[in-house]
Formats: structure tokens, C-alpha cells, sequence
């Protein structure tokens, strides 16, 4: 692994000005929602507030969501139809490793290289926008073990839906519907909070909210003990059901796969 990460790390060097792009892209989206929930909150019944939440801990919210959907970012859903239609994948087989390896060591290498920039922005958006925080040093000492936990169901499911390609030509759809959900069932667009409760329900039994806003709303201070613990046996569990699926569908795609473009 640690020759791995410096290949890795060399890689996106040689693409500085495009993964520089990337990573402010990240930063965008979280920004405009928080323009657009702060007006929301100024027009409402109770001026100031939406639902429960105040809008200082909306920015604190949406605040961590553009850190965590930083830290917890993964492509492999997109990348495998390619690397499956164009026999990229060939010589990654031929390896004493599972390719899934290599690309744990590039997402891994991303975050490092990108980090550099980012934070100081993150600080200056926080610095601008005053959010709200009621982070106890209990969210504090349980929020690594999330967010690592969240980087990690991102990732092996990402791979996971990803190991599609081999049976399907085309992966665009596949992964625009992965990435729908998670902004619906997530907590990218809303906090899960001011979900009708029907989709609170659904949000709650499927692994999104568990990697982006269980991690965001433990780090702005916003759950109660119980909720955060039990956060954490979610993702355990969520963890390795991907595994197995991951797995199961690795296995048998490799008895399909043809390597359409090699």
C-alpha cells in the first residue's frame, strides 16, 4: 500500500490543475445550499428558523456536508464501465492484488493531495458564514470512527454497483441514479430532519444517510447520544453487507468479462 499511495500520489501531481478543479467542484454545490436555506429560513413562519433547526446550525450542517462529501468521495462507479468496455482492466488482473487495492490507493491519494487546499477554504467559508456548532467532546471523539467508517461504505459500495459493468454495457445511468439517491436519501439537498417523514423511514434503512448526513449532523453537535452510538452500528452494519456484495458480484462478473475493448 505505501508504494502504492506514492504512485498514486505522483499521478495526481502530473494533473494538479484538473484535480484542483475537482475538489473546488466539491465545494459549490454545499455553498449555493447554503444560500438557498438561509433564504428559506429568513421567509419563514418563524424567521430565522426551519423545522427545529436555526440557521446557524442549517450553515453548520451544510458546513460539514462540504467537508464530509470531501473526505468520503468515491468514482469507482463511473470508472469501472470504462475500465471494463476498454480491457483497462486486463492488466490490473494479471496482478498478485485485487485492483479494488490500487484504487483504494488513488482515492486515498486524491484527499491527501487535495487537502492542502482545501482546508484553508473550509476555514475562511466558516469564518464568513458563522455557523452554529453544539459539538460535545463525545461527537468529537466519535467522529473520526465515522468518518472513516463513512469513507469506507462510500467506497466498497461504490465498487460494489460499480461491478455492474460487467454485465452492463453502460454505466452513466447506473451511477446517476446511485448518486440521486444520495443526494435525496443522503442529506445533501435537506437535512434528513426536514424529510417527510415517509422518506426519513426509507433514508434511515438505506446506507446513504450513514455516509453523508449521520457524520455531518455528529460533527456540527446536532444528535443525541443514542442516535450517534447507535450511527455507528449502522454503518458496521452497512459495512459489511457491501463487503459481501462487493465479493459476490466481483466473482461473478469475472465470468463474464470479456474485456469488450482490449
Amino acid at each position: 500500500m505505501p508504494t502504492l499511495l506514492r504512485v498514486e500520489i505522483a499521478n495526481m501531481l502530473q494533473y494538479r490543475a484538473e484535480i484542483a478543479l475537482w475538489a473546488a467542484w466539491g465545494i459549490v454545490s454545499p455553498a449555493v445550499l447554503m444560500s438557498v436555506w438561509t433564504a428559506a429560513a429568513s421567509a419563514s413562519k418563524n424567521p430565522g428558523h426551519i423545522g427545529s433547526l436555526s440557521t446557524g446550525e442549517m450553515l453548520a450542517y451544510f458546513l460539514m456536508t462540504m467537508i464530509v462529501g470531501h473526505l468520503c468521495t468515491a468514482w469507482d462507479i463511473y470508472e469501472m464501465g470504462w475500465r471494463v468496455r476498454t480491457g483497462r482492466l486486463s492488466p490490473e488482473l494479471l496482478r498478485p492484488i485485487l485492483p479494488i487495492w490500487e484504487a483504494f490507493a488513488a482515492n486515498t491519494a486524491y484527499k491527501l493531495v487535495t487537502m492542502i487546499m482545501l482546508v484553508p477554504i473550509w476555514g475562511v467559508i466558516a469564518l464568513i458564514v458563522r455557523p452554529t456548532f453544539h459539538t460535545t467532546p463525545r461527537d468529537a471523539g466519535l467522529a473520526g470512527a465515522a468518518l472513516m467508517m463513512a469513507w469506507l461504505l462510500n467506497f466498497v459500495w461504490g465498487y460494489a454497483i460499480g461491478c455492474l459493468a460487467f454485465f452492463f454495457t453502460k454505466m452513466d445511468s447506473v451511477g446517476e441514479l446511485w448518486f440521486g439517491a444520495s443526494l435525496f436519501f443522503g442529506g445533501r439537498m435537506a437535512p434528513i430532519e426536514l424529510l417527510p417523514k415517509q422518506l426519513r423511514v426509507i433514508s434511515d434503512l438505506l446506507p446513504f444517510r450513514w455516509i453523508m448526513a449521520y457524520p455531518s449532523e455528529l460533527l456540527a453537535g446536532q444528535l443525541t447520544p443514542s442516535r450517534a452510538a447507535s450511527g455507528l452500528l449502522w454503518q458496521m452494519g452497512w459495512l459489511v453487507v457491501g463487503i459481501v456484495v462487493f465479493r459476490l458480484m466481483w466473482t461473478a462478473g469475472l465470468k463474464r468479462y470479456s474485456a469488450v475493448g482490449a
